[in-house]
């Protein structure tokens, strides 16, 4: 499976984090600041995406691959940055930099997992306190003990046939947006499994304990 890292300009992870990310996967966008800050963080970007106004130092793309966009587009350049991305043929997109700041940003970036989602191909957003993953049919993540673990509808109703690992059991329940049946359940075992038998459904892990 072919992986790429995209790397936003929302809340910024440690550097430590986003180096021992990197190196799992085959390929790192950097996406309008996100670029910037791979780079201080002594990450090799392998392409630069975005209309580039949130960089502070735009010498740095002259020592880069990069693709530069107007600021009146559109699409996000994180939208932009995905396309190319499955375009190139990746069937991984791990995203990173993705939350915090303006709640538009969050609501629409959480989005984009969907699309990538639709289009076959494994999304997940990977921060160092928070994990988002999106799935239909079933789930199996590994976890730490006391980790937060939240199921959104994204496409209700969530119909659950089973769940391992959780504190509070799904099996045979069912939620829909407007509700919080599933918001802050947490795990009691080290792998939590979720399998549906309709909808589409986002799953939030809030680390315990973040890697660094």
């Amino acid at each position: 499976m072919k992986s790429c890292l995209l790397v936003a300009n929302g809340v910024k992870n440690p550097p430590q984090f986003l180096r021992e990310l990197s190196k799992k996967v085959d390929f790192v966008i950097g996406i309008d600041a996100g670029a910037e800050y791979l780079l201080e963080s002594g990450v090799k970007v392998n392409l630069a995406i975005g209309d580039f106004d949130s960089i502070k130092n735009k010498n740095l793309l002259k020592n880069i691959d990069y693709l530069e966009y107007p600021k009146e587009k559109d699409y996000s350049d994180t939208e932009i940055a995905i396309n190319h991305a499955v375009e190139k043929g990746f069937n991984e997109l791990i995203f990173t930099n993705m939350l915090g700041g303006r709640t538009d940003h969050i609501l629409f970036n959480l989005s984009l997992l969907y699309k990538v989602f639709i289009l076959g191909k494994t999304a997940k957003i990977l921060e160092n306190k928070e994990e988002i993953y999106i799935f239909d049919k079933q789930i199996e993540i590994e976890t730490e003990i006391n980790d937060i673990v939240s199921v959104f509808p994204i496409v209700p109703p969530l119909k659950f046939t089973e769940s391992k690992g959780l504190y509070y059991k799904l099996k045979d329940k069912m939620v829909t947006l407007g509700e919080t049946l599933t918001l802050s359940n947490f795990a009691n075992e080290n792998r939590v499994s979720i399998s549906l038998s309709s909808g589409v459904a986002i799953l939030i892990v809030r680390k315990l304990k973040p890697k660094f």
